[in-house]
């Protein structure tokens, strides 16, 4: 376990939200290098060329976006796309909201792997394991 306070990697998080319900999910993290900077301006591009998913877009004219700043390092989006589905007699539009920020990674530490449960005495005399 290291504490890396001040000497963290610069990193750009992506959330989508979730549900209908206010939540939030992060769903990529991009490792940056370049410092808060470097960071800062791969955040703000992403912002503009990411798909519906939040990752890079092949075709960032799909879809249409409006990019909100937040913050000096957090951006709203609100990205839409169109589809024409077979069975429907006009387009559909659907619109999801990311959530784009930098961050400083300050602290790690692996998740410990856990061991596996404990044989009961019932279980070991009834011969389950």
């Amino acid at each position: 376990m290291v504490d890396m306070i001040g000497d963290g990697s610069w990193w750009v998080l992506v959330e989508t939200s979730v549900g209908g319900d206010s939540r939030w999910e992060l769903v990529h993290t991009i490792p940056v290098d370049g410092g808060r900077e470097g960071a800062v301006d791969r955040a703000a591009q992403l912002a503009r060329t990411c798909s519906d998913s939040g990752f890079e877009a092949n075709e960032p004219e799909a879809y249409g976006r409006r990019v909100f700043r937040t913050a000096e390092t957090g951006w709203l989006v609100e990205v839409g796309r169109s589809s024409w589905p077979k069975d429907m007699k006009s387009p559909i539009t659907l619109k999801t909201h990311l959530r784009i920020t930098v961050g400083e990674l300050e602290h790690e530490s692996e998740t410990p792997v856990t061991q596996p449960p404990a044989k009961s005495r019932l279980r070991r005399a009834l011969g389950g394991s």
